[in-house]
């Protein structure tokens, strides 16, 4: 008789996250879905490379890891649906991977658990398929903390190879970022024990590959690095800031928060969700303490408070994409503090009113994170929707390259159009042509402005010709032609 062997793997627990990271994929394609329009950043990132448009501004603060990361998809097709789905696919090969390395450096139920936490978040599910750094930066962030752990620990080519991939693809997608990653991780390297000149060199080399492409570029295109620098303080607004409130008030869906936009008040059930993550994290590192694990949670909490402190103290705005990598650190030891509360008490009832607890918290967790999930795709479906109806109303009226379109959502309306853009947060308020007018019309390109609003939102567009575009919802678009 032959005996029949069924597959098990190695270590169950990955079974598990495996589990996490298909879930996270299948809501993402269910709720974002890939009919998503791409947004502004999207855009710009994604024109870097699309043969088919011309190149969107691509200013001082932004680096090129997104545009690599698209550029297979793009340079074959412009259907946002397959790009859509190439980054839904990726994104749940970089949450399995980066999590995946937390159980090379301990086995158990404290990585599923992390991964399911953060994957629920709405930012993580909304931005997982989205053309953003912020995610990637999240995953490269928490496998290089893994790698570190695992190349002071155990030593070898294979953790050093891996942390170095892993802090250069951090710089490539967001160079400042990969700074304070390298800053918590090089801090850890005077414990005494994990003094590893080999480590020090392998970030040192990952930051350094990862830098490479924004400094070189400084000097072809920003007329150094030092001006370089300046200009993307200046648009990133850098300095001495504290906006704790404005994250707060972004928690519950306003994708930025900038000073003076309204971005609503702060959500009392929001406000309680994000108080207890400081609390679950203290409590994960009294747990770890107690089982003798307190580097593997220290670690990723001391990275992760390293990765939120600029966008907390030295950025004048929020967005809840940007805390994104302190999400995903912050995660292990909440989950530490979670499988401790079901697991750590001697007595049963203990034990059962933990994992009582426990439950009710995921519960919380994913119902909160789930209905504002809804809510931000629902109103960002509808809007970029309107930003496609608009570019192919523009080609009925006979809008073709070479042309330029003009004012709200003119970056987004280009780039389906197939024109360059200029695009406008507040109209100019004189009676003065534009200059990016002007010059487009010189050069005898076609120029087109577009509005959401009952009025003629500039005094030059005064003597143009005003249309409404009718089939676009949400409706009360226009468009200005010259005569």
């Amino acid at each position: 008789m032959v005996a029949i062997r069924t597959w098990r793997p190695a270590d169950p627990w990955r079974a598990f996250l495996l589990v996490v990271a298909v879930c996270y994929g299948l809501v993402q394609l269910a709720v974002v879905t890939p009919q998503m329009g791409l947004g502004w950043d999207e855009v710009v990132y994604v024109s870097q490379v699309d043969p088919r448009v011309p190149e969107t501004e691509f200013i001082a603060p932004r680096a090129r890891g997104i545009t690599l990361l698209v550029a297979p998809v793009v340079l074959f097709t412009s259907s946002t649906e397959v790009l859509r789905a190439y980054l839904c696919l990726l994104s749940v090969l970089a949450l399995y991977a980066s999590f995946g390395t937390w159980l090379r450096v301990r086995s158990g139920p404290v990585v599923p658990v992390a991964a399911a936490l953060f994957a629920s978040t709405w930012p993580a599910l909304f931005y997982g398929n989205e053309a953003m750094p912020n995610f990637w930066v999240a995953c490269g962030s928490l496998a290089a903390a893994g790698c570190f752990l695992r190349c002071v620990r155990e030593g070898g080519g294979g953790p050093l190879l891996r942390l170095a991939v892993s802090v250069t693809a951090v710089a490539l997608l967001r160079p400042p970022d990969s700074v304070w990653l390298v800053l918590a991780l090089a801090a850890a390297l005077a414990v005494p024990g994990w003094r590893r000149p080999r480590v020090a060199a392998a970030l040192a080399a990952g930051l350094a590959a990862g830098w490479a492409d924004w400094i070189v570029e400084a000097y072809v295109r920003f007329g150094g690095l030092a001006a370089r620098w300046h200009a993307a303080g200046a648009a990133n607004e850098t300095g001495l800031h504290v906006t704790l409130v404005e994250h707060a008030r972004a928690l519950d869906g306003p994708l930025l928060c900038r000073p003076p936009a309204d971005c609503g008040p702060v959500v009392p059930s929001w406000a309680l969700w994000w108080a207890a993550i400081p609390v679950l994290v203290l409590l994960g590192l009294y747990a770890a303490r107690r089982r003798d694990r307190l580097a593997e949670c220290l670690l990723p909490a001391a990275a992760g408070l390293a990765m939120a402190a600029p966008y907390v103290f030295l950025v004048g705005y929020a967005a809840p994409r940007f805390l994104l990598p302190a999400y995903a650190l912050l995660a292990l030891p909440v989950a530490h503090a979670a499988v401790f509360a079901v697991t750590g008490p001697r007595r049963r009832g203990l034990r059962r009113a933990g994992a009582g607890l426990v439950a009710a918290g995921l519960l919380g967790q994913f119902a909160l994170q789930g209905i504002t999930l809804g809510e931000v795709a629902a109103l960002r479906l509808q809007r970029r929707a309107a930003d496609t109806e608009v570019a192919a109303a523009l080609r009925a009226l006979g809008v073709r390259p070479p042309c330029l379109v003009y004012g709200e959502h003119a970056v987004m309306i280009a780039y389906r159009a197939g024109c360059q853009s200029h695009m406008v947060l507040s109209w100019p308020r004189d009676t003065a042509v534009p200059a990016a007018v002007r010059a487009a019309r010189a050069a005898g390109k076609q120029v087109v402005a577009v509005d959401q609003g009952r009025r003629i939102p500039a005094a030059f567009l005064h003597g143009w010709r005003r249309g409404p575009l009718w089939d676009v919802r949400p409706g009360r678009w226009h468009v200005y032609l010259p005569r």
